[in-house]
């Protein structure tokens, strides 16, 4: 459980990172802008994982 935490929370970081530095190289440093591009960027990359996870986790399971 923890180890999801902290893939989340990392995942959560790098998005922000990047998005962070994108908006300082292009001028239009938006704080708001960036935390609403972040979250989607992370809602969305989580269901992906999930969505991969739970597949993997099907296919090992149903092979018994």
């Amino acid at each position: 459980m923890v180890y999801i935490l902290l893939i989340m929370i990392l995942i959560f970081a790098v998005i922000f990172i990047l998005q962070y530095k994108l908006a300082k190289d292009s001028g239009k440093f938006d704080i708001k802008s960036i935390l609403e591009t972040t979250v989607l960027w992370s809602v969305i990359s989580y269901i992906i994982l999930g969505i991969i996870i739970l597949g993997i986790v099907f296919l090992t399971t149903s092979s018994d």
